[in-house]
């Protein structure tokens, strides 16, 4: 050793953990996060978790964020690897506004996010793998992570939920679980999701546009699940939803463009749903008077239950 230069120390378990910790998630907020740079923020976050529950305990509260990114992390993976997030257009419409919204956010609280370059894509070993049992093994490991991304994200609920002032955490939650069901094309769980992420957050303070976002996103998934029997009233439920996220950004500096877009949108909701409202009056009355009986007069569109949570 050269004189006047300190031996390295190691690094404290402690030490280890925060260095895993803010690796992952350097990793998924980088916006050119691939699957297989995922896996490295999984792997990352498997040790966290091994880690903190060993030493405080798996429900204590000091795991709750590891739970969460982890299911986050796996979440994040299966979608790159199948994107099924709706049409490309409505996909392309909602991603453009909500990150709109987080770039917004990000400049006034004066925080910024570093790229991270595309890692090279792993080799692939599978090459003498028939094409359909590939298919189907990649259909069962997205399967498999959506569930487990559902489940820690459930795990990272239930233990905030335990304890006090954890409003916007829950709500993070809650969140994702609407966009994983989102992802999946279970609409009426997301809504559900969605109106409990929004309900949560309701009493905190600057959260303006985390609220602005959810109801943007409850807009979207509510036109997504509009059927036949309501469609109707979703339209104009979503409309509604669009219209709360243009009063909240509304009072905020530098969100003309998305304004202009939620206008619009909202103007697009109104119309179709005063069409769905039309064709379902038209509808009733030429199945009743078939029977010989006048078609009713419609006061107000059809009124649809709220969707129940369930387990994926």
């Amino acid at each position: 050793m050269e004189k006047g230069k300190a031996a390295a120390q190691p690094a404290s378990p402690d030490e280890a953990d925060k260095k895993r910790y803010a690796e992952a998630l350097k990793i998924l907020d980088s916006p050119s996060a691939t699957p297989e740079v995922c896996e490295e923020a999984i792997d990352l976050l498997t040790q966290v978790l091994e880690y903190r529950c060993e030493k405080f305990g798996e429900l204590s509260v000091e795991c709750a964020p590891a739970f969460y990114n982890y299911g986050i992390a796996l979440f994040t993976k299966a979608r790159l690897e199948n994107d099924v997030f709706g049409a490309p257009v409505q996909k392309a419409m909602v991603e453009k506004a909500i990150r709109q919204m987080r770039e917004e956010d990000n400049k006034a609280a004066g925080e910024g996010k570093e790229n991270k370059d595309k890692p090279e894509a792993a080799d692939d070993d599978g090459e003498d793998v028939e094409e359909v049992e590939g298919e189907e093994d990649d259909l069962e490991e997205e399967e498999n992570d959506m569930e487990l991304a559902w489940r820690n994200l459930e795990t990272a609920r239930l233990i905030w939920g335990k304890q006090g002032g954890y409003e916007r955490e829950i709500s993070d939650v809650y969140s994702a679980l609407a966009d994983l069901s989102l992802e999946r094309e279970d609409f009426e769980t997301s809504v559900a999701d969605y109106r409990s992420a929004l309900f949560v957050l309701k009493a905190a303070e600057g959260a303006d546009r985390v609220k602005a976002e959810l109801h943007y996103k409850l807009c979207m998934a509510l036109q997504l699940s509009a059927k036949d029997g309501g469609k109707a009233d979703a339209l104009k439920s979503a409309a509604e939803e669009c219209k709360k996220a243009i009063d909240i950004l509304g009072a905020q500096e530098g969100m003309e463009d998305i304004l202009e877009e939620l206008r619009e949108k909202e103007e697009e909701l109104k119309e179709s749903a005063s069409q769905a409202g039309a064709a379902a009056g038209k509808a009733a009355g030429a199945s009743t008077s078939q029977l010989g009986f006048d078609a009713p007069t419609l006061k107000g569109p059809v009124t649809v239950q709220e969707p129940k949570r369930r387990k994926l």
